[in-house]
């Protein structure tokens, strides 16, 4: 207790520390986030009333100028000597000199005329200009072409209204200025066509001054809506948009109100401040890119940050050795008692399970002293009273291994741990984790108080566990479960059982959960079926991978019945015999196949299924085939291609024999004899005698024809022969075989 208090202790300073810290920097965070947001708002409503203030003034200076332009239009309209330039086609050189001074003298009156224009169609155009061309021009002469279109469709535009456009100062110059026309003019007749006109234009750079300028210094961009819905810059281009712009300003256009928006525009996020219609219809827009206005806002967010980071990486630091200085002693003696926590805890985790081990491996022992010795280890399970033995395989555990061989314990470990914890419904349980690699063990009693096993809980609890692994840890799990007992002496002979039935996956798959009891063993041992041997063998060297494949999957069958040592038995008298056939072949063949080093036969427990294990062998057979195929000359393997095919298609023959292929083929007895023994390392006699005797196997078992007849049905003219063949090669008549087949069918 002391210990605990100290450790607890020894953190609260740390703790209260980091905190304190910890909040500081998230409280200078959100205090910083929060004035951000704020100050954002308040930078924002503010360029937008500058914006709006310079977008309203501008518009008042064109509603104001409108006025004096009309006046002034009025004026020069009215003047007597102006008129006469209007009006006469040919006027006093005089009269015209005094009418230029006259229209210069109003353009000196105001700062923001740019130029004076006086149209009679008749003559042409007198013009008087701070800028540009001045005197008397014909249509064809005038360099700003653009009043032109206005004069010819002077209908378009609303009277007394500015009419906003650019034109040349000079044909030289390439850039166009902007200027505000207005436009009086006489149109009386049936035609409805100009008979004279007077147009002033004002200059756009002077009235538009004011919003030119950003927000600041910040550069921005000033649109003007015209009462046509022609969008102009603010030096009166007209100005092509995206559709993405083409909406915002559809929506801008729909609004009554003066207002400002957040939105893209042209790719870069904007602040979109517009005014309402003015008295002309006009609208006024000004863009500036969003970025400008919160330059300040992000330094000071930036800046709170870092003073943030600041403050926790200073504290974290201060935390670190303020702990070391003052808690190194109490840290040491802390330290000290994790390892012997620790250590304690290892050390009575080994001691259990090596208890638990010598527990099932004993025969016999003294249950009392026995159970006495597991209660003070702290061992629960109780072998005098109801038990049973639970046996866990992991499935593909040799993918697992070669995947994560350093995690193989933590793996056993976890299962162990999802066993109990699934177990313990139902039981007190002790989990094992067994010397072999995959495997684990569960001793099982019944929970108190009634201590009864119910055999209904059992499977369901089982496929809970494997279920759990699953979805957890990603592997399966194939069990095998023993009987109830109560009896000390039966432990050992119940882990045996179980650890058997386990071995039943290779025939029941994975995952597969097998009962001791659901398993029959057969009265008589089992008899390993030569004849199926050789018949793979000879197939093998036939170069009929298929059917050796099925022999051997046919031999596994036969012992699906018997303990699994009967199966490991099978394949080890396989793998030996095969052994011994490839090094004659590579003996007498003068070749060398690789066999016994970089070629070898699979094993038994190198799969952990007997489909699989087939599969191993089949993939071998070919491998051979491959291989002898190889090794051999084209012209020997043609032969006995050939002797094989003759011996298949007339195996009924009676005369079919050695000499009978050697006439057939034309070749010597001698030659095709020793070929085809050097290659199969079987006579041809042998291979006919196989052929024939097979045929008749087949027909015994799947016709009622009398024995005579499928004696000559495959090439046996004398009876007794036959049979005296027959019983040589399996032990057992015609008739007794065809007995046995009929009594019992080949299990699986």
């Amino acid at each position: 207790m002391p210990m605990n208090r100290l450790r607890r202790n020894g953190t609260l300073y740390i703790r209260l520390l980091l905190g304190i810290t910890i909040s500081i920097a998230l409280t200078l965070i959100v205090a910083s986030s929060t004035y951000y947001f704020s100050y954002t708002r308040v930078l924002l409503k503010e360029t937008y009333e500058t914006d709006l203030g310079n977008l309203k003034m501008t518009s008042q200076t064109v509603e104001g100028t409108t006025e004096i332009a009309q006046s002034l239009s009025f004026q020069i309209y009215q003047n007597s000597t102006v008129a006469k330039l209007l009006f006469y086609n040919e006027a006093d050189p005089f009269e015209v000199q005094g009418a230029m001074l006259e229209m210069k003298n109003y353009m000196a009156s105001m700062p923001f005329i740019q130029s004076i224009y006086v149209y009679n169609p008749a003559v042409g155009f007198y013009v008087v200009s701070n800028e540009g061309e001045t005197g008397l021009f014909t249509e064809a002469e005038l360099i700003d072409r653009n009043i032109l279109d206005v004069l010819d469709h002077f209908q378009d535009y609303k009277p007394f209204t500015p009419i906003p456009r650019t034109f040349k100062i000079d044909a030289a110059d390439e850039k166009e200025t902007g200027i505000y026309s207005y436009l009086c003019y006489d149109a009386i007749g049936f035609d409805r066509a100009i008979n004279s006109a007077v147009i002033v234009n004002l200059s756009a750079a002077w009235i538009n001054r004011e919003i030119r300028d950003g927000f600041n210094g910040k550069p921005s961009e000033t649109y003007i809506v015209d009462d046509r819905g022609k969008v102009l810059s603010s030096e009166l281009e007209p100005q092509r948009w995206e559709p993405r712009e083409d909406a915002l300003l559809e929506r801008l256009e729909n609004s009554h109100d003066d207002g400002y928006v957040v939105a893209d525009f042209k790719g870069t996020k904007s602040l979109v401040s517009y005014t309402s219609p003015d008295e002309l219809n006009w609208q006024y827009l000004k863009v500036m890119p969003y970025r400008y206005i919160t330059e300040k806002t992000n330094d000071v967010r930036q800046l709170s940050i870092r003073i943030a980071a600041g403050i926790l990486i200073g504290g974290l630091l201060l935390s670190w050795l303020l702990s070391k200085m003052l808690y190194v002693p109490i840290q040491r003696i802390v330290t000290r008692m994790n390892d012997l926590e620790s250590e304690q805890r290892n050390a009575s985790y080994a001691v259990r399970q090596n208890a638990l081990r010598k527990l099932i491996q004993l025969q016999p022992f003294d249950p009392v002293a026995k159970l006495e010795k597991l209660r003070r280890t702290g061992i629960s399970f109780d072998f005098t009273k109801d038990y049973r033995l639970v046996y866990i395989r992991i499935d593909r555990f040799a993918e697992l291994k070669e995947q994560s061989s350093r995690d193989l314990l933590i793996y056993k470990f976890a299962v162990m741990n999802i066993s109990s914890e699934v177990c313990s419904k139902y039981y007190r349980v002790e989990a094992v984790d067994l010397d072999d690699d995959d495997s684990l063990l569960l001793l099982m009693n019944a929970l108190e108080p009634d201590e009864t096993d119910r055999p209904e809980w059992l499977v369901p609890m089982l496929e809970q566990i494997q279920k759990a692994s699953r979805e957890y840890l990603r592997i399966g799990l194939t069990i095998g479960v023993g009987q109830i007992s109560n009896k000390p002496h039966e432990l050992h002979a119940s882990f045996k059982q179980v650890k058997d039935a386990s071995l039943q996956r290779f025939f029941r798959g994975r995952e597969s959960i097998i009962e001791t009891f659901g398993i029959v063993q057969p009265e008589e041992a089992f008899v390993f079926p030569a004849a199926k041997e050789k018949r793979m063998i000879d197939c093998l060297l036939s170069g009929k991978v298929e059917e050796a494949t099925k022999c051997f999957r046919d031999i596994l069958e036969e012992t699906s019945t018997y303990p699994i040592q009967a199966t490991e038995s099978a394949v080890s008298h396989i793998r030996v015999s095969l052994n011994n056939i490839l090094s004659e072949v590579q003996k007498n063949g003068n070749m060398q196949l690789g066999v016994g080093s970089d070629f070898l036969l699979p094993e038994f427990g190198s799969q952990e299924t007997a489909e699989e294990l087939v599969e191993a062998y089949s993939i071998f057979f070919n491998d051979l085939k491959t291989r002898l195929t190889d090794k051999r000359s084209n012209k020997q393997e043609d032969l006995i291609r050939k002797i094989n095919e003759l011996i298949e298609a007339n195996f009924p023959d009676p005369n079919l024999s050695l000499n009978w292929i050697a006439d057939r083929l034309d070749m010597s007895t001698f030659h095709i004899s020793r070929v085809y023994r050097q290659h199969t390392l079987t006579p041809i006699v042998d291979i006919i005698n196989q052929l024939r005797l097979g045929k008749a196997t087949e027909l015994l078992m799947i016709s009622d024809k009398p024995i005579a007849e499928i004696a000559i049905m495959t090439g046996y003219t004398n009876s007794s022969y036959f049979h005296r063949m027959f019983k040589k090669n399996y032990g057992v008549t015609p008739a007794e075989f065809r007995k046995s087949k009929a009594n019992h069918a080949s299990p699986m």
